[in-house]
């Protein structure tokens, strides 16, 4: 099935894993701001390319990965609640979601035929909030957060987990994704991915 974005799928696709920030839903200037309040809120100077070049990565563990990068000491669980709150607010703020139609095209187009599932970094709370607004969280088999892995992207273990519950090898499993680390972690657990921003 070959869609206007462009993205072709192939007979041999037997279930879709999908990211959900900045490939489902447009939130990802939400989760930056968040981000570079709270930063400023404990004194760090956190910038957007910071967060880009690590979407995809869990907030605790992100903010200990900067931490120690930039020599930081900062109080992990306190910094956590406070992005995670600002987050909400900035979103309660900023209206409905916005979705990414070109791929929810796809969402809707498979659902029913093929399983699916979100592999996401966010916390459920945020995923749950983020699918619900875009009205397709009724779409997935299964719903990975960053509070359902040990081990965040470029880990394959989102990826593993999504392919395990719908019963389907890795191989012939299809990810969208629009982080590098996601694509990480799908090479690593053996999954064709497509980078959703050359579609958009």
């Amino acid at each position: 099935m070959k869609f206007n974005c462009g993205i072709e799928i192939g007979d041999d696709v037997k279930a879709l894993l999908f990211d959900l920030d900045g490939t489902l839903v447009d939130n990802m200037q939400l989760h930056i701001d968040a981000w570079v309040q709270t930063g400023a809120h404990f004194g760090l100077q956190i910038t957007a390319e910071m967060i880009q070049i690590n979407a995809g990565i869990p907030t605790r563990q992100l903010i200990v990965k900067l931490a120690s990068e930039n020599g930081w000491t900062i109080d992990t669980n306190e910094f956590t609640k406070l992005k995670q709150s600002t987050y909400r607010e900035l979103k309660a703020n900023a209206g409905p979601i916005k979705k990414i139609e070109p791929i929810i095209e796809i969402v809707r187009y498979y659902h029913g035929k093929i399983p699916m599932t979100i592999g996401t970094g966010s916390s459920r709370p945020n995923a749950i909030s983020a699918l619900q607004d875009a009205g397709i969280i009724d779409c997935f088999d299964l719903i990975i957060s960053a509070d359902d892995v040990e081990n965040p992207k470029p880990h394959p273990e989102v990826w593993l987990k999504g392919a395990s519950h719908v019963g389907v090898d890795p191989k012939n499993c299809l990810v969208f994704e629009d982080g590098q680390k996601g694509m990480d972690a799908a090479d690593a657990a053996g999954v064709p991915w497509i980078d959703v921003r050359k579609h958009l």
